[in-house]
């Protein structure tokens, strides 16, 4: 696999899946190098941030994940010259630790008390005590070169649609970072004025959702690692999205277990979590086609397979 691999994954219909007419069309962004869609935001990130000088080879770059972030920047990292330093909360898969390791990564666990903040603050403190030039946090909830990123898998999706002469009336997502939506929401929304697009977040950390009902927010642990980090990233553009919904963790990995079985796509179960989401707003909609993505790959999950994490025990 070479950087040049990034990107450019396949737009697929999932036939037969929803019901009254309506059409699924995924982005399988699973299928990028490391298995999961961050490849793109740390090839963009690392490649701007060289364009303007910020950073150069033999620097160690460093940011906070709970593993697929980790990755893609170990991979990408690697593959352009930098030492690389992942801040992860305690009792993430064994996959993905091992992934990150074997692309000479280090990793740093933090607290899972703090989950992914203690980790953001635990990656800035490491680079406060290195000299300036040493190490640069990339920081990809707090960079909006992370939402930028996700233009040109935005434009991606536009063109295919365009060959398979398809108009969007909905794109569903699942809200992480916020990157990934924010981004191509961006684009979908310049092409088609009518599109509709929803959020996804996790029943037990869902910030935006409290938001828009007038509700207190308060993060609890829970089993979809890669959503509900426990506040609202500067990449969340609440503008481009028009409805937020929410799912259950265990609910989302049974459907990721189940699609899985009938239409023999390897994903995550944030995966399941979008799929659950298009078959809900499909049982009230006739005729409508609908995007999503696939972000990660179900192999990154074996080590939890029954969606239980034993450092987070309130989440099972």
């Amino acid at each position: 696999m070479k950087l040049a691999d990034i990107g450019n994954t396949p737009l697929v219909e999932v036939s037969g899946l929803l019901q009254n007419g309506n059409r699924l069309f995924s982005k399988c962004e699973y299928m990028n190098p490391s298995g999961s869609h961050k490849d793109r935001t740390y090839l963009y990130i690392i490649n701007t941030m060289e364009q303007q000088g910020v950073i150069k080879k033999g620097m160690t770059l460093i940011d906070c994940s709970t593993g697929n972030g980790g990755a893609a920047l170990a991979w990408v990292g690697r593959e352009k010259g930098y030492k690389v330093v992942v801040f992860m909360p305690e009792g993430m898969t064994d996959e993905r630790k091992r992934q990150i390791l074997s692309f000479g990564a280090q990793i740093i666990e933090t607290p899972k008390e703090t989950f992914l903040m203690g980790a953001a603050i635990a990656a800035e403190k490491y680079r406060q005590s290195h000299r300036v030039g040493e190490v640069c946090f990339l920081d990809q909830s707090n960079t909006l070169l992370n939402k930028s990123a996700w233009h040109a898998c935005g434009l991606e999706i536009v063109c295919d649609l365009q060959k398979q002469q398809v108009v969007p009336d909905f794109f569903i997502c699942s809200i992480g970072t916020g990157g990934t939506f924010s981004g191509i929401a961006d684009r979908l929304k310049r092409e088609y004025k009518n599109i509709k697009t929803v959020g996804v977040e996790v029943d037990k950390s869902a910030p935006l959702y409290a938001s828009r009902r007038g509700e207190l927010f308060a993060h609890q642990p829970h089993n979809l690692m890669g959503m509900g980090a426990g506040m609202l990233s500067v990449n969340t553009v609440s503008e481009l999205i028009d409805d937020v919904r929410v799912v259950e963790g265990h609910a989302a990995w049974g459907r990721m277990k189940t699609f899985i079985a009938d239409y023999d796509f390897g994903i995550g179960p944030t995966c399941g979590a979008n799929v659950l989401v298009c078959e809900e707003i499909a049982r009230v909609v006739k005729d409508k086609n609908i995007i999503t993505l696939f972000f990660d790959s179900a192999w990154k999950y074996k080590s939890r397979w029954e969606g239980n994490y034993p450092d987070y025990p309130e989440a099972q």
